[in-house]
């Protein structure tokens, strides 16, 4: 088995639960598709997915911080429409 320093997971995924939840999914979707494609992979696919989550080529992100990017841009774009119709308002009043 290859070895991992665990700061090279965990600097990409703070939590390494996660990041291991994350290789896993890779690793069963590698496989699935090898098996769709009939294509043999060379070596392990848990070690293959792992790299590919060290080299950046997994695309991760944490679903909380998602959430609240987007309810932050969400209120940005309701104060950015409130604000226009204000404006508007104001232009139709004069």
């Amino acid at each position: 088995m290859t070895y991992i320093p665990r700061h090279k997971v965990t600097d990409l995924i703070p939590n390494k639960f996660e990041a291991i939840r994350v290789a896993a999914l890779e690793a069963r979707r590698l496989n699935a598709r090898a098996r769709t494609l009939d294509v043999s992979l060379p070596g392990k696919i848990t070690t293959l997915a792992v790299e590919r989550l060290l080299t950046g080529k997994v695309s991760w992100y944490d679903r909380r911080e998602r959430e609240i990017a987007v309810q932050a841009a969400a209120e940005a774009a309701a104060e950015a429409e409130a604000k226009a119709v204000a404006e508007a308002a104001a232009e139709t009043e004069e």
